[in-house]
């Protein structure tokens, strides 16, 4: 198991998900006998120091954000051998990206779950003064206790950092982050994240949740841009493809995922109070 298996105190179980720049192993505390994750910088990176500083960057940002119930919590930063890797809480349960590929589709009543989750999450990030930039099914761990965890900081960043990027830094040159079909067209275009940025990538999960599809799709991921940053280009109305969600639902997504930020949500706390609008909500108070 590779380099894992060196981590003082811990036992590696077995390998749960392999990316791209890391890989994630379950694992036993060998003094407390629970279960963690870890996560560690994948073998073709080891090498590359702009791979090491994200995922400290990602444990610093975590550690920071370890009061909120539906962020899975970083425990510990360390290294062995000189390669990074987080010790996290462990997050049982399937991806939401899992349970739309057996389902394909979520009832009017665990979109409204699922929202309010995130919004939640959303929420306390950015009143930390952190933006996600990577929401979609693949990070949200559905569990059987019917709760979520949102995962994966990898790629977060805090407003400081958008800051002195907007201003002092050529972003213009540098990759642009994240997943295409949730990317907001304002980010695509300027690299910039903003709550309205993470807004809009909820926007895209709950549509997806109750259509089967993101909004956008293409053959290429250039293609699914184009389409993104096309503000006269308009996702397939809800309702004509899953008549079962409700009215108000159908228009709190699409207020998500408005291409005019302006006309989108302002901040997660809106979208919060809109929810508690919803005739629904208030009967529904598990997620998923």
């Amino acid at each position: 198991m590779s380099l894992v298996e060196n981590i003082s105190g811990y036992r590696p179980l077995k390998l749960i998900a392999e990316g791209g720049c890391a890989e994630i192993y379950q694992a036993e505390d060998v003094n407390s006998k629970q279960h963690v994750a870890i996560k560690i910088l994948h073998p073709q990176h080891h090498q590359n120091p702009n791979e090491h500083k994200r995922l400290l960057n990602e444990g610093a940002l975590g550690m920071r954000l370890r009061h909120e119930e539906y962020l899975a919590k970083v425990l510990k930063v360390g290294q062995v051998e000189k390669i990074p890797y987080l010790i996290m809480e462990f997050a049982p349960g399937k991806t939401l990206r899992e349970i739309l590929r057996e389902r394909k589709k979520l009832s009017d009543g665990e979109v409204l779950r699922m929202a309010l989750a995130l919004a939640h999450a959303l929420r306390y990030l950015h009143s930390q003064g952190v933006y996600h930039k990577d929401v979609k099914p693949d990070n949200i761990v559905v569990n059987g206790t019917h709760s979520i965890k949102l995962l994966d900081l990898g790629f977060a960043e805090s407003r400081a950092r958008s800051f002195f990027k907007r201003f002092f830094d050529n972003s213009a040159n540098k990759p642009l982050e994240g997943s295409p079909a949730y990317l907001a067209p304002e980010l695509i275009r300027t690299k910039q994240a903003s709550p309205g940025t993470d807004i809009y990538a909820m926007g895209c999960t709950l549509y997806e949740c109750a259509t089967g599809s993101v909004p956008f799709t293409g053959n290429s991921e250039q293609q699914i841009m184009t389409k993104q940053v096309d503000l006269y280009r308009r996702a397939p109305n809800i309702g004509s493809i899953s008549p079962r969600i409700s009215v108000e639902t159908q228009r709190l997504i699409t207020r998500a995922i408005e291409k005019h930020p302006r006309k989108r949500f302002q901040t997660a706390e809106e979208v919060w109070l809109e929810l508690h609008r919803h005739p629904a909500t208030r009967h529904h108070r598990t997620v998923v």
